[in-house]
């Protein structure tokens, strides 16, 4: 006789808060990064001008005259994909850092062969793939920093000092 599945209550009890912020934060950035790179249309149709603008006040703050429209872009799906990787690597132990680091690519590839088969309009680039998951590594990288559990202060710490009369 098979087990009863648990219900969303003991889903709650099992999932740590670190694993709770993974899975709201990846469910909100991942329904934006879909809606921004599966729409049909370009977010940059038609923004020709505010893009020369931003990239003009991008130079006069001393970024080179080269960095221009191609790097912005590559620069825009590192940082599109940083979230993605950070709350996926929250969702995990590091047993699961594997899924972490493969996840980044496989969405990528997948966007970009949506794009390629299903999107006329759109430009699939296998430069996109390698700035989406480079962005994804380094949110991977700093879930990895975060610590799984809050360190509590010890006796004669400094909180004990600065509430001292």
């Amino acid at each position: 006789m098979t087990e009863p599945q648990p219900g969303p209550a003991a889903l709650r009890r099992r999932l740590s808060r670190r694993q709770w912020v993974g899975v709201i934060g990846l469910g909100v950035v991942l329904c934006v990064a879909l809606a921004i790179t599966l729409n049909p249309t370009p977010v940059d149709r038609g923004r020709g001008d505010d893009i020369r603008a931003f990239l003009s006040v991008l130079h006069g703050m001393g970024l080179p005259e080269s960095f221009g429209y191609l790097e912005l872009e590559f620069t825009a799906n590192i940082i599109m994909f940083v979230p993605l990787g950070f709350f996926f690597a929250l969702l995990g132990t590091g047993r699961w850092l594997w899924a972490a680091i493969l996840f980044p690519l496989a969405l990528s590839t997948g966007i970009e062969l949506v794009q390629l088969l299903f999107l006329p309009e759109r430009f699939a680039d296998v430069s996109d793939i390698v700035a989406n998951t480079l962005g994804g590594w380094i949110g991977v990288a700093l879930a990895v920093l975060v610590p799984r559990r809050p360190r509590r202060l010890r006796s004669g710490s400094a909180q004990e000092s600065f509430s001292s009369p």
